[in-house]
């Protein structure tokens, strides 16, 4: 039998460069609205002890070689014995006969740095014209990652951070510090929505944390953390006071992101958003005036892992 080949994660983090990750999220996403990505709803298991959840996506794009079917985990309990929070697989096959390719032991790297590619994305598509100051909700991996990007991308240096662990969060403007970002540290999340116009909520919260009568005018809001059923970050009547809803998947926000919350309640018709893709293309807008409440709902989809595992496979092999 021929052996399947297994690629470290030290080889793919040495194949590509956050300028790759983001131009190939950017096409995922506009294929994906496009209609050009076959991605059936996503698997999910939710575990409460330890608290957790295991993803299982999966698709290919219309013409592609490959297919891809990917196992990320996020147990969220690990920093507590010094482990990371998020891990997985991707797995590559070939579109044509069905056979296995390679195995991308990523170790959840490649989840990570695509979601960090598509917040800021999505960031830079509903961004005011002039931004005060990024505002980072949670404290974790992908709220470091989140910010770094997203300041990068937005030559921006300076973020105001609120997470609920006092020690987490002076430990992330530590590290944040690190890495030559100036950072301060908000007592709660009114008074970093009174400085910050754009927002990226970063937690795995099963409640809303931003009320919608808390957020100014001209803000805009990346919503990253409700990615499976119980998962809620926004308050679903800001959705009513939103110019522009901007989604990575239609049905998926519907299911389980902050969006759905807002259609099941009634408050907003479930076709007012608009897919992110069509913004990132140049289609539609992302913000009609400096004064619009802007949000993006993002829940994490297939195309992503198509592109960063094609990525990976192209330049590994």
């Amino acid at each position: 039998m021929t052996t399947i080949p297994i690629i470290s994660l030290d080889a793919i983090q040495n194949s590509m460069t956050r300028t790759d990750i983001l131009h190939a999220v950017k096409g995922a996403l506009i294929a994906h609205s496009d209609g050009k990505v076959i991605s059936p709803p996503p698997g999910q298991l939710l575990f409460d002890n330890p608290k957790g959840d295991c993803h299982i996506k999966y698709g290919y794009l219309q013409g592609g070689d490959t297919y891809v079917v990917k196992v990320a985990s996020g147990f969220y309990d690990n920093p507590k014995q010094g482990l990371p929070v998020n891990n997985g697989i991707m797995m590559v096959f070939s579109a044509q006969t069905g056979a296995p390719v390679c195995i991308l032991d990523d170790r959840g790297w490649l989840t990570n740095v695509r979601t960090a590619a598509a917040g800021a994305l999505a960031a830079q598509a509903g961004a005011p014209a002039q931004i005060r100051k990024l505002g980072i909700i949670g404290a974790g991996e992908q709220a470091e990652l989140q910010a770094l990007w997203s300041c990068e991308l937005l030559n921006i240096n300076t973020v105001d951070v609120f997470a609920r662990s006092p020690s987490r969060v002076k430990a992330y403007a530590k590290r944040m510090k690190e890495h030559g970002i100036d950072v301060t540290i908000s007592p709660n999340i009114p008074t970093l929505l009174q400085k910050c116009n754009l927002v990226i909520t970063t937690t795995p919260a099963n409640s809303a944390l931003i009320q919608a009568n808390d957020v100014q005018s001209g803000t805009h809001i990346v919503a990253i953390g409700a990615d499976s059923p119980g998962k809620q970050e926004l308050d679903a009547a800001l959705f009513q006071r939103a110019a522009v809803i901007m989604v990575d998947d239609h049905e998926q926000c519907v299911h389980h992101g902050d969006y759905g919350y807002a259609v099941r309640a009634g408050l907003v018709p479930e076709n007012s958003d608009t897919p992110l893709g069509a913004v990132l293309a140049g289609a539609k807008p992302g913000r009609l005036s400096d004064q619009d409440i802007t949000i993006t709902d993002l829940t994490g989809i297939a195309a992503e892992d198509l592109a960063v595992a094609g990525l990976a496979w192209n330049r590994c092999t």
